[in-house]
């Protein structure tokens, strides 16, 4: 199986700048944090799997690496908290921010599995 290309290793980073369009002007910051906390957390979860030995997973049961299986998740976990900012324009800051938490734990959580198949 040939390797992917550099560039698809780095292609999630584009979220951050859809971020910042997409939002409101109050909440970038928080939303841009909410980004890089998920690419952060993916990151870190492919390089502790890939340190185990494990990086189609621990059960194999998918033939596809980590780190791509991980951006689809995260990806689509991104995408909905950014459908969600859109849509709750003026709403408080502190309901933006306990949003951005739950999505991300949510996330974290769903990867994990997908990530060990």
């Amino acid at each position: 199986m040939k390797p992917d290309p550099l560039y698809m290793e780095y292609v999630d980073f584009l979220w951050l700048p859809l971020a910042l369009i997409v939002t409101e002007r109050g909440k970038r910051i928080l939303t841009c944090l909410f980004v890089g906390a998920s690419l952060f957390l993916l990151r870190l979860q492919v390089e502790l799997l890939q340190q185990f030995g494990w990086g189609h997973g621990f059960l194999g049961t998918m033939e596809s690496a980590i780190l791509p299986r991980g951006q689809v998740t995260y990806g689509v976990f991104i995408g909905l908290f950014l459908l969600i900012a859109r849509g709750s324009k003026g709403e408080m800051k502190h309901v933006h921010m306990a949003a951005s938490i739950v999505i991300l734990i949510a996330a974290f959580c769903v990867s994990s599995v997908i990530m060990v198949l």
